[in-house]
């Protein structure tokens, strides 16, 4: 497809997404109404959605400076119960025992 034509799609698909989210119906109603297939349209939604709200995700580093104080233990809950107290200097395995469950 044509670089041109993509971008009227999307352009086209962005519109009805605005136009829908101020007209009370459903997804499944404002589709069948505009004689778009709601998989269609449903896919465009949740991908022009994607586009307008992205969030960070994973780790952020943290930078911490000297200190004086002894380091604390971060504790891990598990959902199962199971605990594990860390020493907070180690990030590396704090973030693999993270990635654990």
């Amino acid at each position: 497809m044509e670089k041109a034509k993509v971008m009227n799609l999307q352009e086209e698909m962005a519109a009805l997404v605005k136009e829908y989210k101020s007209s009370g119906l459903t997804q499944k109603s404002f589709s069948a109404r505009k004689g778009i297939g709601y998989p269609k349209f449903n896919y465009w939604y949740r991908k022009l959605a994607g586009e307008q709200v992205r969030e960070p995700t994973g780790f952020l580093p943290v930078r911490t400076q000297g200190s004086s104080v002894p380091a604390e233990a971060v504790e891990v809950v598990y959902p199962n119960g199971v605990k594990l107290r860390v020493p907070s200097e180690d990030l590396s395995l704090l973030s693999n025992l993270i990635r654990l469950y």
